[in-house]
């Protein structure tokens, strides 16, 4: 069990090293980019309301934070808002905000209807446009989901705004726990909400979401094999390849697999467009974390020159001599990024670069331990967990794609983290009008 943890979080040691250079030496000509100074971000108001109804208070609460957590804006605090009594139908004084330096006014309600159901409002103002909203749009949910679906109202602000939809109707998965004690969880995008989801008699490895969101992942009963399970189910999968499950991932549109399964000596790269249906790929005898690029190349750290590399199509995209893993890919507006993690001595670092290897920069540095990077569905921020003692100190973090504004979401500290969109819903719409700035 002890040899399957390791191999699932990514640590072949001097058994895959030579002589290699010092990584410090190989990476310090790279840009250290979350160290650079922050650009400013414009400013953004979300009006304060003095409604109490568990519909609007929740409903605000969520759009403050992930606004916030985007990483786009500087969202000004309630204390800078124009002297007012916020009531729910209080206008937008889109002059006011203007004069407190405010570039962009949200305003959002939570109301319960007639029939039972909630009404989710979102209308977004730009200053220099006056007093006419350029996005205005309601969706109705079951009373039960407000938690759960104001993300998508907070998303369609953010892209209104931006013109790139937000990431927060979505879910992590991540192992948490040590020794005989770990478990896969899931946990809302903005820290909200961490759960266990597989049994406490189980040993879990690499959680991945699959098709309709249903999350697989691998776990030992007993000390038994590596076996792939599901949340709810005590009868694992049965595939067509023998051997320990150390690896689990699902193409951007969840129609193919790959895993990561011990053979002989080795661990072996097999991928197809289900679990019964699979096929070796490549020959590198030593994989670990597998993944897939947006555009649906597979991806994987393995034994290359020097040690643990990460590859991309078969084709290494790391540095050689240095320890390379956890490959995740961003499809940000401006570009796929590849993001992974190097061991620099005692530390763990994350680096980008494109998905050929090129334009590298370093996004932490003295930090600690900086791993299992994941990427937003919206491409523009990565989560990871980190050890670091300075700033906010360890857990769950998440920061913009150019390791800018990092943001703790959670105290947990975890390995084998995956950030994936929640399916999208026909959620009835109240009434919807858009304009463009």
């Amino acid at each position: 069990a002890l040899a399957a943890t390791l191999l699932a979080s990514g640590a072949l040691g001097g058994a895959l090293a030579q002589e290699a250079p010092d990584p410090e030496t190989v990476l310090k000509q790279f840009v250290v980019k979350g160290d650079n100074k922050v650009r400013p971000l414009p400013k953004i108001a979300l009006q304060p309301s003095l409604a109490t109804n568990d519909e609007d208070v929740t409903l605000r609460s969520v759009i403050r934070r992930d606004l916030d957590l985007c990483g786009e804006f500087e969202v000004l605090p309630d204390s800078a808002a124009p002297d007012k009594l916020y009531l729910s139908d209080t206008p937008v004084d889109v002059k006011a905000w203007r004069a407190k330096g405010a570039e962009a006014v949200v305003k959002v309600s939570g109301t319960k209807r007639p029939d039972g159901k909630v009404q989710l409002n979102g209308v977004a103002y730009f200053v220099s446009a006056g007093a006419k909203p350029v996005f205005d749009k309601s969706i109705v949910v079951d009373a039960s989901r407000v938690r759960a679906e104001s993300p998508r109202v907070a998303d369609a602000l953010i892209g209104a705004l931006t013109g790139t939809p937000g990431g927060f109707s979505s879910q992590m998965t991540f192992i948490y726990g040590a020794g005989k004690a770990r478990r896969a969880y899931t946990m809302d995008a903005d820290g909200h909400d961490p759960r266990a989801v597989s049994s406490d008699d189980q040993l879990a490895l690499a959680p991945a979401f699959g098709p309709k969101q249903r999350l697989y992942y691998a776990a030992s009963v007993k000390k038994d094999a590596f076996r792939v399970f599901s949340p709810g189910s005590s009868t694992p999968l049965t595939l067509p390849v023998r051997g320990s499950v150390y690896g689990i991932a699902f193409s951007r549109h969840r129609d193919r697999v790959a895993l990561a399964i011990a053979r002989g000596a080795g661990i072996q790269l097999f991928t197809g467009p289900n679990f019964t249906d699979l096929t070796r790929m490549g020959n590198n005898n030593m994989v670990l974390h597998p993944a897939f690029t947006p555009s649906g190349k597979v991806a994987y750290s393995g034994e290359g020159k020097w040690g643990q590399r990460v590859f991309v199509a078969g084709k290494a995209i790391s540095p050689a001599g240095v320890h390379a893993s956890a490959p995740t890919f961003c499809r940000h507006p401006d570009g796929v990024r590849a993001v992974y993690a190097v061991g620099v001595g005692k530390n763990t670092d994350l680096v980008a670069s494109t998905e050929t290897g090129g334009s590298m920069v370093r996004l932490t540095q003295n930090m600690g331990r900086n791993n299992y990077p994941a990427c937003s569905p919206d491409g523009r921020l990565v989560a990871f967990f980190s050890t670091r003692t300075r700033g906010q100190g360890p857990g769950l973090y998440i920061m913009r794609i150019d390791g800018t504004r990092p943001k703790r979401i959670s105290t947990l500290v975890g390995d084998s983290l995956r950030w994936a969109p929640l399916p999208t819903t026909n959620q009835p719409a109240a009434k919807a009008r858009a304009a463009s700035h």
